[in-house]
């Protein structure tokens, strides 16, 4: 089989069965894990495919989301690092809202080295992860996604109207060649501008792969955004300039609240 042709079998496997590993697309076509890499990593840079390192499922365009669970696998470095640097703007003593998605979902390894947070977020998979956490934790309710792990719609809208958050800590798919931090689907922007509305600020966390993409809907502009965090900030120069770098060893002083 030509290459060309494995490939287009790779991706029409992928899509039909929503995800592959690597040992079951050796078995299929017959070629070494080496080479089954190799194609997933041009099929990758095709956007027809997103990989982590147990398999593959199908790019995610404009109307679909990959579970949670493989997208935090996915790019997982840059996600540990981004939460890292955005985990030093929380102070002790915060009211924070962190959102549903897997790179927010890296805060939860920092967080235990603040004192008496509370912490509103729609994300049942948050809550487990954290449930025996000693800083409070409130789960919004709504309408239960199970790609996220989440909750959403008008319900989750209202309770998140009721607080006065100190920080916002908010990802998405899409930094668009404009300006906008945007996502695949549209509940998931409206919980995400609840929370921005109610916040003395928002931090966007966001790594580099998604950065040039374009998706259905904006949550805001990155420039309302007060800081934005990445791994690649360069790429962002002509965006915005509230951009926080991987290099931060310590909070902003602006953000820094008296005691």
């Amino acid at each position: 089989m030509l290459r060309q042709e494995r490939l287009d079998s790779m991706v029409a496997l992928i899509r039909s069965k929503g995800f592959m590993t690597v040992p079951q697309m050796c078995e299929t076509f017959g070629v070494s894990p080496a080479t089954i890499r190799r194609d997933l990593q041009h099929l990758v840079q095709a956007r027809l495919v997103l990989r982590n390192r147990n398999g593959a499922v199908p790019y995610q365009e404009h109307h679909t989301e990959a579970s949670v669970h493989f997208r935090a696998a996915v790019h997982a470095r840059e996600k540990e690092r981004i939460a890292a640097v955005a985990s030093r703007l929380i102070q002790s003593d915060s009211l924070i809202f962190i959102d549903s998605s897997s790179t927010a979902l890296s805060l939860i390894n920092f967080l235990e080295a603040r004192s008496n947070l509370t912490i509103v977020t729609n994300s049942l998979l948050l809550l487990t992860l954290m449930r025996d956490s000693r800083h409070r934790l409130i789960l919004t309710g709504g309408s239960y996604f199970a790609p996220s792990h989440a909750f959403y719609g008008p319900l989750a809208v209202r309770a998140l109207q009721a607080y006065n958050f100190d920080l916002a800590m908010i990802s998405s798919v899409a930094i668009t060649p404009d300006g906008y931090a945007a996502e695949t689907l549209e509940h998931s922007v409206a919980v995400r501008q609840a929370a921005m509305e109610r916040s003395e600020a928002t931090v966007l966390l966001c790594d580099s792969s998604k950065i040039g993409l374009r998706r259905p809907f904006n949550i805001a502009p990155v420039s309302r955004m007060k800081w934005v965090v990445t791994d690649a900030p360069e790429r962002l120069a002509g965006i915005c300039t509230n951009v926080l770098p991987l290099d931060t060893q310590e909070a902003p002083d602006e953000q820094k609240r008296p005691l």
